[in-house]
């Protein structure tokens, strides 16, 4: 029911409480989850983003879509593709503040994405150095999102994204987008020290911190 809740619904919510008494929702069927006072369909790795921030496992051609899903419980969705080439992370070496330096590889620590992409612009825009790998992912804009809404992963995100590659892959093709090359390696937002960054290499998953210098290829990265 529109204003009412279900309890231990086994189908969607319209089909629950025929006699307009109001339960609360706690389970649905297979295939669904509870969403307030509804089941949805359930969001999956692999699930193409529309640019109404609606999901779903094929393209639905009356539909604009913008990304792929890459991690369900913080509903995150990488860019259809990336930048159109490689990019600096930064054009000056210096340990920037608000940023944790990550010593190690650690594949879990850092989901902090949105704001490390922040920060390193600002501080790159009042010290008089340029943050191109954050610039683009910042400044990229799809039908249904505008600047700033997009950003560059931390090392946590993109290693979700490589440890799903294959399966977003396979949506990115669908959805007419860009594979994740095995021939690139991707920056992260995440630091290493006052002259590194981390970067993935998508061949084989391994972390290195870079020279924040050098040039690597970005996939922006949406919360929706």
């Amino acid at each position: 029911p529109t204003n009412g809740n279900c309890s231990k619904c086994t189908k969607t919510a319209q089909d629950c409480s025929t006699d307009g008494t109001r339960y609360k929702l706690d389970s649905c069927a297979s295939g669904y989850q509870v969403s307030g006072n509804s089941c949805v369909v359930a969001l999956a790795i692999g699930d193409i983003l529309y640019s109404d921030m609606t999901t779903s496992s094929e393209i639905i051609s009356s539909k604009t879509p913008i990304g792929v899903v890459f991690d369900v419980s913080r509903k995150l969705a990488i860019a259809l593709k990336h930048s159109g080439s490689s990019l600096t992370w930064a054009s000056s070496q210096v340990d920037i503040p608000g940023l944790t330096n990550y010593t190690s590889y650690n594949k879990t620590s850092d989901y902090n994405g949105k704001s490390n992409t922040s920060i390193i612009i600002a501080h790159g825009n009042s010290n008089g150095y340029d943050t191109p790998a954050a610039d683009y992912c910042y400044n990229y804009s799809t039908t249904g999102t505008k600047k700033g809404d997009w950003y560059l992963p931390a090392g946590g995100e993109l290693q979700l994204i490589y440890n799903n590659k294959t399966t977003l892959n396979n949506s990115l093709s669908k959805a007419g987008g860009t594979q994740l090359s095995d021939s690139y390696s991707y920056w992260s937002s995440s630091e290493f020290n006052n002259r590194g960054a981390w970067r993935l290499y998508f061949s084989n998953g391994l972390g290195f911190g870079h020279y924040k210098t050098s040039d690597f290829y970005v996939r922006p990265v949406l919360a929706f």
